[in-house]
């Protein structure tokens, strides 16, 4: 095939399209200054306003002074929980339309975020005062169960792209349900269930943060790892397995790395959607569908997309703010309309 080089291992690798790597790097750098631009602003601007230099001192600051303060203890930690969570839910969104071959695969419609928030509300209903680390622990739960839920419903001697669909759809509806209900019955509903259900990050701190690492890394290696075996998917079932990939285990897996990525998302942000909608298509765009650029590019705009969103959500009606879910749905609802009407 012409213009095209292959790995030396071709059970495990997939065509490499020659003379992209510099676009590739190019759009990188691009997509790192947009990120590293938002982080600024995040810095500067919420409930108090900071000049660039007090924002950028606020780095090195200790706590004694107010920009430290500020910066350190709330403002940073709020703006790497805001990756993580864009970075996990993007690079979820691009395994599951991968894995389904469909383009409007994403966790929330997937029922990935309803399985993980569902964990969440039921530990948060037994204990109001379960700890950071136990919500976590819990999403963590749910999200891996939601996986093989999903994966047990939609097989049938052999998984189906069409049945992992048709169920994600039905498990979303059924576990949202049940959400709702728990949280309505709740005596803290008022206080906590509004935050939760439209999704954001008021509030975020470091030990949000340290809590969603173990879960939130290990799953973005997992799906960089996963990559090339998803381009022989891509492929077809049988020569997927003729090239050596058991199609139905790798399926299980990328399942499993996409549900355990959208709990770490939604232990801290709650239930954000259209990330993982949004994200991976506007990245293919400029990565193309080699999921081996594909996976870091979701990354790289669901991070975008979700530090946006937070800091449009914090600047909307300073000095309070509004959900921020409320911005992903204003973005990614008009895309979906688009993909439904024009892509599907």
């Amino acid at each position: 095939m012409a213009g095209l080089t292959t790995g030396a291992r071709p059970g495990l690798s997939f065509l490499v399209p020659r003379g992209r790597s510099w676009r590739h790097v190019v759009l990188a750098c691009a997509g790192v200054l947009v990120l590293a631009l938002i982080g600024l602003l995040t810095m500067m601007f919420g409930a108090v306003n900071l000049s660039a230099a007090e924002a950028l001192g606020g780095l090195t600051a200790g706590d004694d002074s107010l920009a430290g303060l500020v910066v350190g203890q709330i403002r940073v930690p709020r703006f790497l929980d805001a990756i993580l969570v864009g970075a996990g839910l993007g690079v979820a969104g691009a395994l599951l339309q991968g894995v389904t071959r469909n383009p409007l695969g994403d966790p929330t419609i997937f029922g990935l975020t309803a399985a993980a928030g569902l964990a969440s509300a039921i530990a948060i209903s037994i204990s109001p005062q379960v700890p950071q680390w136990g919500i976590a622990l819990a999403c963590a739960a749910g999200g891996l169960v939601g996986a093989l839920i999903l994966f047990v419903v939609a097989y049938r001697g052999a998984v189906s792209p069409v049945r992992l669909a048709l169920a994600g759809v039905a498990l979303s509806a059924f576990f949202g349900a049940i959400i709702v209900a728990l949280l309505a019955s709740s005596r803290t509903f008022l206080q906590t269930s509004l935050g939760f259900l439209a999704g954001g990050l008021y509030g975020s701190d470091w030990a949000e943060l340290r809590s969603i690492l173990p879960y939130a890394l290990p799953g973005l290696a997992a799906a960089v790892a996963l990559a090339g075996r998803l381009n022989l998917l891509a492929l077809g079932d049988e020569v997927a397995t003729g090239l050596g990939v058991l199609a139905d285990r790798t399926r299980l897996a990328i399942l499993i790395v996409a549900g355990i990525l959208t709990a770490s998302a939604v232990a801290v942000a709650g239930l954000v959607s259209f990330v993982g909608l949004v994200s991976p298509h506007v990245a293919r765009y400029a990565a193309g569908s080699d999921n081996r650029y594909l996976i870091p590019a979701s990354a790289l705009t669901g991070a975008i997309l979700v530090t946006g969103a937070d800091l449009v959500a914090k600047l909307v009606i300073m000095p309070s703010e509004i959900p921020m879910g409320i911005i992903t749905a204003a973005v990614g609802a008009p895309f979906l309309l688009y993909l439904v009407r024009f892509r599907v």
